[in-house]
């Protein structure tokens, strides 16, 4: 998700709002999170109507990466004594999402070509961003660690070994 975040830079930069990777990057029906698979049994569908086809789970790149900085941020707890919310790690995810939040409304809503709202925005998410990735111990932005894409697909290798 960070290299989808990052490719909507030049974009942002320009502060057009309407470049295909700033929609995409939003739009909750542009990326498969859990592919659809096939509900049989021994290749012998077992439903009344025929239908074994599985549904396909879709949403924005955005939203799913809204889950995966929580919950990886979550993760790096030294006790289940604090609470989620007070460990340095959520508090950055969640300052993030507040930033992106405000840009996806003014994006989504009424995406314009000259946008210097959307543009500060997205400038204090990228310093929050890093700031998150060095708390979870991953990479920052300008690493090159994030310049190509990679497979989301589950049981594929990582990409940062």
């Amino acid at each position: 998700a960070v290299h989808e975040f990052l490719l909507m830079g030049p974009a942002v930069i320009k502060g057009d709002m309407t470049d295909y990777n700033v929609q995409h990057f939003f739009d909750t029906k542009a990326t498969v999170i859990v592919p659809a698979k096939k509900k049989d049994v021994n290749g012998v569908c077992t439903k009344k109507d025929n239908d074994c086809k599985g549904r396909e789970l879709v949403d924005s790149r955005y939203n799913d990466m809204k889950a995966t900085m929580y919950l990886l941020g979550n993760a790096f707890r030294i006790n289940q004594q604090k609470a989620p919310d007070n460990l340095p790690t959520v508090q950055a995810a969640k300052r993030f999402f507040k930033e992106m939040d405000a840009m996806e409304k003014l994006v989504i809503k009424n995406p314009k070509t000259k946008d210097p709202v959307a543009q500060k925005r997205f400038l204090a998410a990228l310093d929050i961003l890093d700031e998150y990735l060095d708390l979870v111990e991953l990479p920052p932005t300008d690493s090159g660690h994030y310049d190509k894409e990679f497979s989301t697909l589950v049981g594929e290798s990582s990409r940062i070994t």
